[in-house]
């Protein structure tokens, strides 16, 4: 954002249409994009629409 935040998308992946930036240019993405062991919505386009990825290795 703006003012340099980072938002995650947490396990449940992101919708595609939110890596396009708008019009004034500013991005509705999330930087952080994290990955569990279901994989929900993740794909190549959706990782590499990452500032930092956190990948789940584990539970419990």
């Amino acid at each position: 954002n703006r003012i340099g935040g980072k938002s995650n998308t947490g396990e449940g992946g992101e919708d595609p249409t939110r890596f396009n930036p708008l019009p004034n240019g500013d991005s509705m993405r999330s930087a952080i994009k994290q990955v569990a062991s279901g994989r929900f919505g993740v794909t190549s386009h959706y990782l590499v629409n990452a500032d930092e990825l956190q990948i789940k290795m584990a539970q419990g």
